[in-house]
């Protein structure tokens, strides 16, 4: 009994396993085309072009200032969650008298 549960878990697990390895193939073939279209010489000529191009008008000024936006938001968004981080919670304790008095 205990080895016929054991042999159903093993192929339920390996239908599981079969499945998601289906799923990781296409992402596999996907990342590899993608990796061969990004390292061909005519596309990496083409970026070198592109940045020259906008390195020498305003669009590369204009990407240094959504850089430095990007930046400072980012920025204040980690520091708003470290105030509130900082805010006091109630504690699930209640609180005693000072100085030893009953209340």
């Amino acid at each position: 009994m205990l080895q016929a549960r054991c042999a159903e878990q093993r192929a339920s697990i390996a239908r599981e396993v079969a499945n998601i390895e289906g799923r990781f193939a296409r992402i596999d073939r996907a990342v590899t085309a993608a990796r061969g279209m990004l390292l061909h010489p005519v596309v990496i000529v083409g970026g070198i072009v592109a940045l020259l191009t906008i390195r020498r008008s305003r669009g590369m000024r204009l990407i240094g200032r959504v850089y430095l936006l990007t930046r400072a938001v980012r920025r204040l968004v980690r520091t708003a969650r470290l105030f509130q981080g900082l805010v006091l919670k109630p504690s699930p304790v209640r609180a005693e008298p000072m100085g030893g008095e009953p209340s």
